[in-house]
This record gives structure tokens, C-alpha cells and sequence, in this order.
């Protein structure tokens, strides 16, 4: 089979709509939230922090990066009962008050990824128990 720049084109395009449709699979796909129990195992402080955004696209003129300023918060590592691992999720100092290593708390989360490959947890929320 002799290839020639169409086949090659076609190719590819099949190529990409694989890994989009991986993609989708993997982070945009609708799963259902979920709730657990578990054990704060851990509590670190991040500090504020920046970071700088580039302008992209066609430029008609001189551009300059934004400054994207980042809340300090503090990190919570979850032991879920049933689940190996820690789930983790940032809440601001403010909320972090009520949370303290050892306390057990319901959290709702939803699990993404590609199952025989990779998963990870996703916390959205946390409530003392």
C-alpha cells in the first residue's frame, strides 16, 4: 500500500480524535460525586505565592504577563477508609481553623482517570465529622 499525503493526513487525524477521546474519558466525562469517611493525616501550610501568565495569540501590540497572586492555604492529606492513598485538598486559613491532624471528617469527591492505568481523587469538599 503505497502511502500518500492523504492517507498520512487521515492518519494522524484518526490519531489525535483517539487522544481526545482519551482525554475525555480521563477528565471530562460525567461520574457520579461520591462521599467517604476518612482520617486527616496530614496538615501543611502553603504560603502565598504567585505566578506569572503569558498572553498568547496574534499580537498586535506589545504585550506584557499577568501576575496571577495565589492565597496561602493549607494542604490536607485524607486517609479514605476503603481506598489506598491519600486524597488530598487546600482549604484557606480561615476555613483550616476546624480541621486538625487525626480528626475524622465525610468527604465528597469524584475519581478520574484511566482505571487500569492511572486514577486519582478529586476532593470538592470536607465537613467534620
Amino acid at each position: 500500500m503505497k502511502l500518500n499525503i492523504t492517507n498520512v493526513l487521515i492518519l494522524v487525524a484518526l490519531l489525535f480524535a483517539l487522544i481526545a477521546g482519551l482525554l475525555w474519558f480521563a477528565f471530562l466525562r460525567p461520574v457520579p460525586v461520591q462521599t467517604a469517611l476518612g482520617v486527616i493525616r496530614s496538615k501543611s501550610y502553603k504560603p502565598a505565592g504567585e505566578y506569572w501568565q503569558q498572553p498568547v495569540g496574534n499580537r498586535e501590540g506589545f504585550w506584557t504577563p499577568t501576575r496571577i497572586p495565589i492565597a496561602e492555604c493549607y494542604v490536607f492529606g485524607i486517609l479514605v477508609e476503603g481506598r489506598p492513598g491519600e486524597a488530598r485538598i487546600a482549604r484557606n486559613t480561615v476555613e483550616a481553623r476546624a480541621f486538625n491532624v487525626g480528626q475524622r471528617v465525610q468527604i465528597e469527591y469524584v475519581e478520574r482517570g484511566l482505571p487500569p492505568i492511572w486514577k486519582r481523587i478529586y476532593v470538592s469538599d470536607m465537613k467534620p465529622q
